[in-house]
């Protein structure tokens, strides 16, 4: 019978016969029992073309062959690169491989031929770009950020306010980083290098980025450098008529109000932006937003566009029907509340008319003629049924929470619950103190539910929510603190005034509540 011989760690050295032994009776039942199962595990390996089978492969040593594979070599690298892999192979790591332990299993001319046909192939079909965006994926490595990592940005709450917030903390964005949303922000990658001004826009966004997470000189002058070349881009886009309706150029300029908000130095710049992308859409009118791009590009506009009309005391063009059929068609039903589920869209659909309304009730009071019959009914009209409208939210707000108080809900609803409530509270607080402007008799009653949803306001800003909660908490908190702040004159009664002391009156605090909300900063 034959010795069994067993190998320890800790053992002396085998004789080199001995281990030759082994090996071989090893590779030996491996290779039976590959052909015992008909070749199903045998390694095959690439072919030769048959006219390149010649005595080429015979003159290549099959030892000499590996040892150029493993370390890079070649065989056409002359006698030096042939000495040096006979000498790799003498060293300790070689020294007890026995080649011939290996012919049992894969001839040694399949190997040959198998090497020699992997050196003809180009390096490019070997190891082709793996990334199907070449373009975007250097430019976010360059910078070092990826476009959709902002998608937060892009959100209704996104304001003028958000400005003062990001100059007041810049450390405040790297908590917009890890959350994404839905937004028009993840087209952009596959669209990046076929649109000169969508590109220019990128890069001058990304690079603005960098600068305010890692801000130094050289940051700062490249940022300076690529907003030039993107202004340049977008105003040759504008100016042509054959592409000014187009979808990129829209999302250019969006790309560049994000630039103006992370930019404390140009404030109006972001209006500006804003304002230029509220005339493009409506250039290209409601009934050209066809595909999920453009129709994610519109989504994101709507926020800043309300919140420029609402500091700047003016009319929503959103507020019209088509515009607001356009707005409602985005919503799609979830399992999750999401920012285009029906109950988010259709309070935003609701905030549209608030400027418009906010707008008109100024010009009732500031009227040139103080002593004309006011307010006119249709105003007070319409500041009850927003007011109604609301409220109507609220209830089916109170119901969804209800519906699922006994479900563990992610963060992503909890965030945008805590989002929709807040926006809905300060909506009313001011649709309130809008009706105690133009209805008198009801004015202390109604003024005592506004100090209410003050305090409500500022009790949500106590319980814990997002990092990112400072993009609408903001404005929540300026709502509240004017009401607070100018109680003592909406408590003021009009007893013993004439009609016409009781209108000055009126008029004047109306106009302190309104500057003192529309402040900058």
């Amino acid at each position: 019978m034959m010795e069994s011989i067993f190998i320890v760690s800790n053992g002396p050295k085998v004789p080199k016969e001995a281990r030759t032994t082994i090996r071989k009776q090893a590779m030996r039942d491996v290779g039976n029992a590959r052909k015992k199962r008909n070749g199903n595990d045998r390694v095959i390996m690439p072919q030769m073309p048959h006219r390149a089978k010649a005595a080429e492969p015979a003159s290549v040593p099959f030892q000499s062959a590996i040892a150029m594979t493993l370390s890079g070599g070649s065989s056409s690298t002359g006698s030096s690169s042939s000495s040096s892999g006979a000498s790799r192979l003498n060293t300790p790591c070689f020294d007890t491989i026995d080649w011939a332990d290996f012919d049992e299993v894969i001839p040694r001319d399949e190997v040959a031929n198998a090497i020699l046909f992997s050196q003809s192939l180009s390096c490019d079909f070997v190891f082709p770009d793996i990334s199907p965006l070449p373009e975007y994926e250097r430019t976010r490595s360059r910078f070092g950020v990826d476009l959709q990592s902002l998608s937060l940005l892009t959100t209704f709450n996104v304001g003028k306010s958000t400005i003062a917030l990001l100059a007041a903390d810049p450390t405040r964005l790297a908590s917009l980083l890890d959350v994404e949303q839905r937004s028009y922000l993840k087209y952009v990658p596959e669209r990046y290098g076929r649109s000169a001004c969508l590109t220019a826009a990128t890069d001058c966004l990304l690079a603005r980025v960098r600068a305010v997470l890692a801000p130094n000189e050289e940051h700062y002058a490249t940022c300076n450098r690529l907003y030039g070349k993107a202004l340049h881009a977008l105003q040759d886009a504008i100016t042509c008529d054959s592409s000014n309706m187009d979808a990129d150029v829209l999302c250019a300029t969006q790309l560049l109000s994000l630039h103006e908000l992370l930019d404390p130095l140009r404030d109006t710049a972001w209006s500006h932006h804003v304002q230029g992308s509220a005339r493009l859409v409506r250039h290209r009118s409601a009934s050209r937003f066809h595909t999920d791009f453009e129709r994610a590009l519109f989504a994101a506009h709507v926020g800043s566009v309300v919140s420029e009309c609402l500091m700047n005391n003016t009319h929503c063009y959103l507020e019209q029907r088509e515009w607001s059929a356009l707005y409602t068609s985005l919503s799609l039903d979830s399992d999750v509340l999401t920012d285009r589920s029906p109950l988010a869209i259709s309070l935003r659909v609701t905030m549209f008319e608030l400027p418009g309304i906010w707008h008109d009730v100024g010009e009732a009071v500031n009227g040139a003629d103080i002593d004309e019959i006011w307010p006119p009914s249709a105003v007070e009209a319409r500041c009850r049924r927003s007011h109604q409208e609301l409220l109507d939210w609220l209830a089916q707000y109170h119901a969804h929470s209800i519906r699922f108080s006994f479900t563990q809900s992610p963060p992503s609803e909890l965030s945008i619950r805590r989002e929709l409530y807040g926006s809905a509270l300060e909506c009313l607080a001011i649709v309130k103190r809008l009706l105690c402007t133009v209805c008198e008799p009801e004015r202390r009653p109604l003024e005592a539910e506004t100090q209410i949803l003050a305090h409500l306001l500022l009790d949500l800003q106590k319980q814990p929510g997002p990092a990112h909660s400072w993009l609408f908490s903001g404005h929540e908190l300026g709502v509240a603190y004017t009401i607070l702040l100018t109680k003592d004159q909406w408590a003021d009664t009009l007893k013993g005034r004439d009609s016409h002391d009781g209108k000055i009156a009126v008029r004047t605090r109306y106009n302190n509540w309104c500057n003192t909300l529309r402040m900058p900063g």
